[in-house]
């Protein structure tokens, strides 16, 4: 796995918006803004046991994020991932 870059880092120290999309039974994609955090190696993306985020991603790992700089608007950073499993 890839470091997370300084920059991001620092996004994720913060109190960032961040949004994940996460695919709903249906297919169709389901967004959610969400806290966000790290150990300095992952993203945790916070979560509560049960809800709709949580279940899409047991059944479909494959998410998006976009984590904006709360300062500067028009910088994000955005990626996907497939999760590595999930922490209660």
């Amino acid at each position: 796995m890839a470091a997370l870059r300084t920059e991001l880092l620092e996004l994720l120290r913060r109190p960032s918006p961040c949004f994940i999309a996460t695919t709903a039974p249906d297919g169709s994609p389901q967004l959610t803004q969400t806290w966000v955090d790290t150990d300095s190696e992952n993203i945790l993306i916070n979560t509560v046991e049960g809800d709709r985020k949580a279940k899409n991603v047991q059944r479909d790992p494959r998410v998006a994020l976009t984590i904006t700089d709360p300062d500067d608007t028009h910088r994000r950073c955005q990626g996907s991932a497939v999760t590595g499993g999930m922490a209660w």
